[in-house]
């Protein structure tokens, strides 16, 4: 039997992209150990050292501290498609790239972000590989840049998705509608009182997190002492902030509340963070599309705070249009919103509700099975009756 040769290409362009990258390669290997070997790579790795940084560098600059000139970017190229991705990528190692995916020997590579899609679906139109090619679209919103004619196989998360892709050409049976993989961690949770034991908390005040992925909530932070204090002096409510990797955030923080007097939980990073979202009644986030993905697997309503226009101001839309969360762009309707959903809990529990019916369940699962399936009609059309079971 011939095992399916599975390559995940992830880009550390917000790390959401590479944990959904991981999320797949967890199911591929704990689910279908004898039917696949499985390889994820970061494919900033495959640009020079330098080029990697600095465009990272400058990606987090621009949404961190003038997301007015992304909108302006994004909005720009919305009509175009991958077809002219190769256009903006300069620094790329093709060559070492090229050499990896041959000694590799991939039946199938599945990629997770825009960038690695569109260029390789313009190698294998120039005929630099043969293997097929799957594309995750880890945001609700679809981008034009999503968009190629040479993948083989879209993974998407919602059907406005799918929507976007048939409008940009995409044949019907080219698409699944999988939702975007996380971690099949979030489809086991802890009962609320049991995670909150785990984390010694209150069992009985209502629990606000406040998260942002692992950069935290740098750039957003500014005031967020201040309504920390407001509300837990005048309320019954316990927060846990997640800072991420950003160390500076997480120091500021604490040295803030202790100074202030008042009672806040503060971590860095944090691995288990399905057990956080298991304690809580409320998820204070951005508007990346994994964070939210995990955030409606179990169930826990949305504040988003100031997405990032683009991409993850439509994530927070999606989230808006289906009832499980809102939207809010200034610290003083974030004060406000918080308020109101401690003061009327009904609402809270009806956002809780279509939170938990607003997604595919096993979403890491499905999305893994439609790729080896894909891989298992590759090997057949190969190899025939020695193809994978």
């Amino acid at each position: 039997m011939q095992n399916a040769r599975i390559l995940i290409l992830s880009l550390r362009f917000g790390e959401g992209h590479y944990q959904a990258g991981e999320a797949l390669t967890s199911v591929f290997k704990s689910e279908y150990p004898s039917q696949a070997v499985v390889s994820h790579l970061d494919f900033g790795s495959f640009f020079h050292k330098k080029i990697d940084y600095l465009m990272k560098k400058a990606y987090f600059n621009v949404i961190t501290k003038t997301p007015e000139i992304w909108k302006f970017i994004y909005e720009k190229t919305a009509a175009l498609t991958a077809e002219s991705c190769r256009k903006f990528v300069y620094g790329l190692d093709s060559k070492n790239m090229l050499n990896h995916i041959r000694e590799f020997r991939p039946d199938i590579i599945v990629n997770t972000h825009f960038i690695s899609s569109g260029l390789l679906a313009e190698y294998k139109k120039r005929g630099l590989i043969t293997a097929s090619l799957a594309t995750v679209v880890t945001d609700y919103l679809v981008h034009g840049v999503w968009i190629h004619s040479g993948i083989d196989l879209y993974l998407t998360g919602c059907g406005e998705a799918v929507k976007k892709l048939r409008e940009g050409g995409i044949p019907a049976e080219r698409i699944m509608l999988t939702g975007i993989p996380i971690r099949p961690s979030f489809t086991r949770l802890l009962p609320k009182n049991e995670a909150r034991q785990r984390l010694q908390l209150d069992m009985n005040r209502t629990t606000v997190l406040i998260m942002g992925g692992t950069g935290g909530i740098a750039g957003k932070n500014s005031g967020i002492v201040d309504l920390l204090e407001d509300i837990t002096n005048q309320h019954s409510v316990q927060f846990l902030v997640v800072c991420g990797n950003d160390e500076d955030l997480y120091q500021g923080l604490r040295y803030e509340v202790n100074k202030r007097g008042f009672s806040t939980h503060i971590y860095r990073y944090e691995k288990d963070i399905e057990v956080f979202m298991a304690a809580a009644d409320l998820l204070i986030t951005k508007g990346g599309a994994l964070t939210i993905s995990e955030a409606l697997t179990v169930g826990l309503p949305l504040l988003i705070y100031k997405p990032i226009p683009g991409h993850e101001n439509g994530n927070a839309q999606f989230v808006e249009k289906i009832g499980a969360g809102i939207k809010v762009d200034s610290l003083k309707e974030l004060q406000s919103a918080v308020k109101e959903l401690i003061h009327h809990q009904h609402q809270l529990q009806q956002m809780e509700i279509k939170a938990k019916t607003a997604l595919q369940t096993n979403t890491a699962l499905l999305t893994a099975e439609s790729i080896l399936d894909l891989a298992k009609r590759e090997k057949s059309e190969k190899y025939g009756n020695q193809a994978i079971i």
